[in-house]
């Protein structure tokens, strides 16, 4: 990553006018202060078309739901205290890290559409590619990717990682 670099300048007119009052002030050089760049996750589609950037994306937007492709639940009981939250599979959150963490929430969102339009992203059909897990399970990537999550409870970084090791 860049890194940032704040540069501060002495204010002349400030000094000038406490030395015109009487004040010892020093202009000293210039002070520069490097700054570490900011972690935040935002949206950022992905430059290289890959699976694995969209859902490492992905997966920061919202939290992981097992065993449905998404989730839309709404956390507590009085009015004033209630909140939506949406939850999203290893497949979904790869789409939300490619179209945007909103896109899940639209009404027309489903999972043979998250298909098709990833697969339109990556350059495959991640729905027909057909992959030797893991587990050693012989299952097409986007039922794999359900399945790691949903079977072997693994994390979305995890499933990740593996989509990494294997290029895509």
């Amino acid at each position: 990553m860049k890194q940032t670099v704040l540069t501060i300048t002495p204010m002349v007119q400030w000094a000038e006018q406490k030395q015109m009052a009487g004040a010892v002030v020093s202009a000293g050089p210039l002070v520069t202060i490097p700054v570490p760049p900011v972690l935040i996750p935002a949206y950022e589609p992905g430059p290289d078309g890959r699976l694995s950037h969209y859902l490492q994306n992905g997966r920061l937007y919202h939290p992981l739901c097992r065993n449905a492709f998404v989730e839309h639940v709404q956390i507590g009981y009085y009015a004033y205290e209630r909140r939506e939250e949406w939850r999203t599979c290893a497949l979904a959150a790869a789409y939300a890290g490619c179209f945007g963490p909103q896109s899940i929430e639209k009404p027309e969102f489903s999972y043979s559409m998250a298909i098709w339009r990833l697969s339109q992203r990556v350059g495959f059909d991640i729905g027909e590619r057909q992959v030797v897990g893991p587990t050693g399970r012989h299952n097409n990537l986007a039922d794999e990717m359900i399945k790691l999550v949903d079977e072997n409870l693994w994390t979305r970084a995890g499933v990740a990682e593996w989509l990494t090791s294997i290029g895509v």
